[in-house]
């Protein structure tokens, strides 16, 4: 077992080339944003938290801190890295072993390592936890507004496509071990537009004005965005606006009788067209509503999130997690320094 005061804390014998990058002035926008994630985050009570994984275990204790394992995490979903070019860029980047607290005289852990780790958290369910204690620090901080709710989902794509017809009904047909294990099974289909997709779909509750995501859900493509609406909504909050997916006259009326302003866009229905007015307070909704979709835009732009990276729908709940916790502390910096 490795000694844990040779990885993932600040040793305080640098060696030589230590003391040679670390003099320099000038650092990446990557090691700048790295920093501040670093201070931001109250990373021991999060590792405090992930140390449950293990409690149901003699054996396979952790080989490396927990904190360690977890920012090594936060690094893969943030810069969109595979398992093996998580472990390639700890060796080669600089930024990401200042952030870790890796001198250059210390190996790096074997890749597999930190996968073991996603294996546990996801076996335990222990992401959705540590959600939610981030937004409890959000919070503390004040940073939550509590004004209104903005409710949206995204579809992802599964990693895996979808097992053709003729050969899923082919009974001669056979897979070996190897390619069943690599089948996604989890992932539905569903059609929007005149698009077909196979896969997931996210959902969050997003907090308007601060941007914070409140609430998370992930399901399969096929379940319909209205169905996980109730579990996104907090409760607290003033208004709650969103696309014409979720309109209910019933929800609606029940928004109105508890006092809180109904922001679901208006629906067309059969022989009832919108009148003049459900249209321009549509534009209006629209215009506040639309801020759910930044969050999507930056998981599929910034961090590559177009395709699941995994196999299951756990295994893919917890990435989903991993990147609304990361849009939340990304958040939540550019707030306090706002109002600082």
């Amino acid at each position: 077992m490795e000694d844990e005061t040779m990885i993932g804390k600040r040793d305080p014998q640098f060696s030589i080339l230590d003391g040679v990058f670390n003099s320099r002035t000038k650092r990446s926008r990557s090691d700048a944003l790295l920093d501040k994630i670093n201070n931001f985050v109250d990373w021991k009570k999060l590792a405090a938290l992930s140390q449950g994984v293990f409690k149901d275990t003699t054996r396979g204790r952790p080989t490396i801190p927990v904190e360690f394992s977890l920012k090594c995490l936060f690094l893969q979903y943030l810069y969109n890295l595979s398992d093996p070019a998580l472990e390639d860029a700890l060796i080669d980047r600089l930024s990401f072993q200042r952030f870790l607290g890796i001198s250059f005289d210390r190996d790096i852990p074997d890749f597999s390592t930190i996968w073991r780790f996603r294996e546990r958290l996801v076996k335990t369910g222990i992401f959705d936890r540590m959600f939610d204690m981030l937004l409890a620090d959000l919070e503390e901080k004040k940073l939550v507004l509590r004004r209104g709710t903005l409710v949206d989902a995204t579809i992802v794509q599964a990693a895996r496509k979808q097992r053709k017809k003729e050969e899923a009904g082919d009974e001669n047909t056979s897979e070996t071990p190897r390619q069943m294990a690599q089948r996604d099974c989890d992932a539905t289909a569903t059609k929007k537009g005149k698009t077909f997709y196979y896969g997931y779909k996210g959902h969050i509750g997003m907090d308007e004005g601060s941007g914070i995501i409140r609430k998370k859900r992930f399901t399969t493509a096929s379940v319909h965005d209205s169905m996980e609406f109730d579990n996104l909504v907090g409760g607290d909050e003033r208004s709650v606006f969103s696309d014409k997916a979720y309109a209910n006259d019933e929800r609606k009326r029940e928004f109105r009788k508890n006092g809180i302003f109904c922001g679901i866009l208006d629906k067309a229905k059969r022989n009832h067209p919108l009148s003049g007015k459900q249209k321009k307070d549509n534009v209006q909704k629209s215009r506040v509503r639309s801020a759910v979709e930044r969050p999507f835009a930056h998981f599929k732009h910034l961090y590559g999130y177009v395709r699941t990276r995994y196999v299951t729908l756990k295994r893919n709940d917890c990435q989903f997690t991993f990147l609304c916790m990361i849009s939340n502390i990304r958040r939540g910096i550019a707030l306090s320094a706002s109002s600082a």
